[in-house]
């Protein structure tokens, strides 16, 4: 769903639909979108959104992020994430930055760059992609590419809403240069005016690959 249009409906309890990674695998900067992938949306202009949130699974130790969200001008996002704790808490900060182009009404066009940071030994190549974002039904559809070095990715996902504060979406993304890929089914909640809850659990379809889950706070600061 466009987040400009939900950010009048809901009095700003933004259905930030974010990532913690775009690929489950690597520390990225977390541009609005799904689980595991960006959108076309934007945090709208004037707002910061602050980030906190925990990855976990069967067979590893919990790692806590920090960052947040910033729309410096129409159209326009800027984010910046770091590992709080836990595996790679010393790889320090990653960047984003998207630029949305609107396409009528309801679709939009995004182009952006995650995972932009000084230690490619550690959190890996940038991932530029372009998304196209659209209606579909009482729902909206999610479709992308992404031309990170040695790792080619397509990627699609669907969010809708089944009540007023509660969305669900879902995503998919290919990773290991197109041999493998993850799934993952999720949801966001609004909690009040400006606090927001997601979670979401990712499949990866390699061999051997844990599932993993995330959960996540948005407390989400007009400055306007």
């Amino acid at each position: 769903m466009i987040l400009r249009g939900r950010l009048r409906e809901s009095n700003c309890a933004l259905a930030l639909l974010c990532a913690v990674m775009v690929a489950p695998t690597l520390g990225f900067a977390t541009p609005t979108g799904l689980n595991n992938i960006p959108t076309a949306d934007v945090v709208p202009t004037d707002v910061l959104v602050w980030q906190a949130f925990a990855q976990f699974g069967e067979d590893r130790d919990p790692g806590w992020f920090a960052g947040f969200k910033y729309g410096p001008a129409e159209n326009w996002e800027v984010g910046l994430d770091d590992t709080a704790a836990g595996p790679g808490s010393a790889g320090g900060p990653t960047l984003q930055a998207k630029y949305r182009v609107p396409v009528g009404e309801n679709s939009a066009v995004a182009l952006g760059a995650a995972n932009v940071s000084t230690d490619r030994s550690r959190h890996g190549d940038v991932f530029p992609y372009l998304v196209l974002s659209a209606p579909m039904g009482g729902a909206h559809a999610h479709l992308g590419h992404s031309w990170e070095s040695d790792n080619e990715a397509w990627f699609l996902g669907a969010d809708g809403p089944v009540s007023e504060r509660l969305t669900l979406r879902a995503d998919w993304i290919e990773t290991g240069d197109g041999e493998e890929s993850v799934r993952s089914l999720g949801f966001i909640r609004s909690l009040g005016p400006r606090l927001l809850v997601e979670g979401w659990a990712s499949f990866p379809s390699a061999e051997g690959a844990e599932t993993s889950c995330v959960l996540k706070l948005n407390w989400v600061m007009p400055l306007g």
